[in-house]
């Protein structure tokens, strides 16, 4: 890393200050076994050091099957058996508890594809060691897809979900107990907003988290901690980027992680960010993921790695299922980061859609953004907040000058719609 001082005015640019971010990188592994076109709204939990994925939806059909990926071989393992019933299903939830798997909700049939759609409220167990599935308690409410589920002192939450396909569509903002000790389910306080669907959630601490996610018909960046002893909901820092759904999440080193995800059917993220609860603060994981942006993959952490995949998107008319899978050390790429000095500056993402995040040492900055050819493209106070939002302005190849009273940094930034 390394920072050089500028001391010339623009629009001269025969030097420019391109601060690179330590790599962080994403290491393609062996992509899913079954179902060669990918999938949409599979689901997935870490259970015995190993993950496991299943069901989902791809071109007109629902998938039903159970694969188990073990991050020492890299191997995916097909473990789809009988009884079928608990696989049939798409955008549900899934966790681990004392070990043993649990699947439920979502929506059999998923779009209607042979018949009509049915939302789920059903629960299965499955125990790893022995390949048998037992079913639990039903939900004691209606069937609904596209909840997000954490887990604190052995007792899994769930929180929203829809009734039917699409944002707001018959949408809920109940949350649920769930004690697989007593096999029972419990009311709890609602989620704070009037609905809350595709959100993420996680667990730090003894608290849950949920963030992100549509309300009504409408993104939200809205972070909620619940407090399972005092069965309440607080108010945490906002997601720091645009306001997404379809995200993937995952805890490692006592932070949770939120990324990839959609603005619309348009809009598909491919950053991370993840949330320090001792800090009540969102930082942004450096590097840059190896493939396409996409919403409703899945995601895990076994130990210090992180592995993300799998998802849909649509450009234009043509969409795409995603089977691939990633590995990242997430410990290492943090813990190099925390080496390094605060005396520099960091951009991300760069590319950005238009929100740019900005890590520099501690001063009050104006900036500027220029074209390649030296014409002003925008202009202002760099915030409390360290974002530009250059949303309006057009794609393409910038420089960002941020001029303080002790120095000056350059850098080429990239804004791709």
């Amino acid at each position: 890393m390394k920072r050089i001082l500028l001391q010339f005015a623009l629009p001269v640019f025969t030097v420019i200050c391109t601060m690179s971010n330590i790599s962080a990188q994403w290491v393609k592994k062996a992509d899913n076994l079954q179902f060669q076109f990918g999938r949409w709204g599979g689901m997935s939990t870490v259970a015995g050091g190993k993950i496991y994925l299943t069901g989902g939806y791809a071109n007109n059909q629902w998938l039903n099957d159970l694969q188990e990926y073990d991050p020492a071989s890299g191997a995916w393992k097909n473990l789809t058996a009988t009884p079928i019933g608990p696989l049939n299903r798409s955008a549900g939830i899934a966790f681990t508890v004392n070990g043993k798997m649990y699947l439920g909700l979502g929506a059999e049939n998923f779009l209607s594809t042979s018949g009509a759609q049915k939302n789920l409220k059903d629960l299965w167990e499955f125990t790893p060691s022995t390949g048998t599935w037992v079913q639990k308690a039903s939900l004691p409410d209606s069937g609904r897809t596209e909840s997000c589920v954490f887990v604190v002192n052995n007792k899994a939450y769930v929180v929203g979900g829809a009734g039917s396909f699409g944002a707001g569509k018959n949408a809920t903002n109940q949350v649920w107990e769930y004690d697989p000790g007593a096999n029972k389910w419990t009311k709890k306080t609602d989620y704070p907003e009037s609905t809350i669907e595709s959100a993420v959630a996680f667990a730090l601490n003894s608290k849950g988290y949920v963030s992100g996610g549509q309300v009504g018909v409408t993104n939200t960046v809205k972070t909620y901690e619940y407090n399972a002893t005092a069965n309440s909901w607080t108010p945490k820092a906002d997601f720091p980027d645009s306001a997404r759904y379809g995200a993937v999440s995952f805890v490692i080193d006592n932070k949770g992680f939120v990324g990839l995800g959609s603005t619309s059917y348009t809009g598909y993220k491919s950053t991370f960010f993840y949330y320090n609860p001792s800090t009540d603060k969102w930082g942004y994981l450096h590097g840059s993921w190896p493939a396409q942006g996409r919403l409703f993959g899945v995601a895990a952490a076994v130990g210090n790695k992180a592995y993300a995949g799998c998802g849909w998107r649509l450009d234009g008319s043509a969409q795409t299922y995603f089977r691939d899978w990633y590995e990242m050390d997430v410990v290492a790429k943090l813990n190099i980061e925390t080496a390094t000095t605060q005396n520099k500056l960091n951009i991300y993402p760069n590319p950005s859609t238009g929100k740019l995040h900005i890590d520099v040492e501690n001063g009050t900055y104006n900036y500027v953004v220029y074209s390649i050819t030296g014409q002003k493209a925008a202009t202002g106070l760099l915030g409390t907040d360290r974002t530009i939002n250059l949303s309006d302005v057009a794609q393409g190849q910038y420089i960002l000058e941020l001029v303080s009273e002790k120095q000056t940094y350059r850098s080429v930034i990239s804004l791709s719609k």
